[in-house]
């Protein structure tokens, strides 16, 4: 089990994860910050669209970026 972080980020705006949580491989963090960038961008008025999802490690390196888009 791998302690990391997701932080949603855009130029303006940062919601960091302070707290984390466990995951039981990197790939699990990863498909958790895919379906966030999802959620994010699901509508057309989405704040989010252009932001970035952040999976960090606990010394604060950025190990996965995922960009939020709008979904078709």
């Amino acid at each position: 089990m791998t302690k990391l972080f997701i932080d949603i980020v855009r130029a303006e705006q940062r919601h960091l994860d302070f707290s984390g949580r466990m995951y039981s491989c990197l790939e699990e963090a990863g498909e958790a910050a895919q379906l966030m960038c999802m959620d994010l961008g699901v509508t057309e008025d989405s704040p989010w669209v252009g932001a970035e999802v952040q999976v960090k490690d606990v010394a604060g390196r950025c190990l996965f970026t995922y960009p939020v888009g709008q979904l078709q």
